[in-house]
């Protein structure tokens, strides 16, 4: 079984004020000492000790937190995978823009965020370029009119896990997104390789198995 042992976690929303706006809020979670499963990878990681995780919520509902299987699966869409000029479907924690921002073959950011509470909450302390606040599915299909050029298109706003009707979900946005920018790749970091695939019938190289320094996490391999 491959499993990461991560000794000490800090991601680039570890810093984020712990406020709220309205129904929003960005709090702390505590992460107990344990073996969990990474997102996407086939991995696990091991945590010897507790960690605080970054969470953003509406209400009752955790829509993004910066734990470890989120931060390696956004790293292989943000750092190896995304190209040009990029759309980002929803805002989060702006950590698949803190990746995209080290990615040299990323010439250009557009994030699209529907919530102003989230803008309030994060923004300030996100490195990305421009922001357009809407809904996705109004703001694509203007954008397209408008002769805007996407190379990439990244989406993060599916609630929930890995089941059939959030894959169904994922789907209709692809296809919805290709419909609009034909020409652009879609990439989901939560089914990432699922979508590849579907496509090429293949299993991508685990590069998200590798650890990126900018992931601000000291990391020890063990096999």
């Amino acid at each position: 079984m491959r499993y990461h042992v991560i000794d000490y976690w800090r991601t680039p929303a570890s810093t984020f004020p712990r406020t709220a706006v309205g129904e929003w809020a960005v709090t702390t979670q505590r992460r107990e000492p344990g073996l969990y499963p990474m997102q996407d990878v086939g991995a696990f990681y091991y945590l010897p000790d507790a960690i605080d995780l970054t969470v953003i919520s509406e209400g009752q509902r955790v829509w993004f937190t910066d734990e470890p299987r989120q931060m390696y699966a956004l790293a292989e869409v943000g750092l190896f995978r995304a190209r040009g000029r990029v759309i980002v479907g929803g805002l989060g924690l702006g950590l698949i823009q803190h990746f995209l921002a080290l990615n040299r073959n990323v010439t250009h950011v557009l994030t699209i965020e529907r919530a102003p509470e989230v803008v309030s909450l994060v923004w300030p302390y996100v490195r990305s370029e421009k922001l357009h606040i809407g809904d996705f599915y109004e703001v694509l299909p203007e954008l397209a009119s408008q002769g805007y050029v996407a190379d990439t298109i990244i989406t993060d706003f599916i609630f929930g896990y890995q089941t059939d009707e959030t894959w169904q979900e994922l789907k209709r946005q692809q296809e919805f997104c290709r419909y609009y920018f034909p020409e652009a790749q879609f990439l989901e970091h939560g089914f990432q390789r699922q979508l590849d695939a579907e496509v090429v019938n293949r299993e991508l190289p685990p590069s998200s198995l590798v650890p990126p320094e900018t992931m601000f996490a000291q990391v020890k391999i063990v096999r």
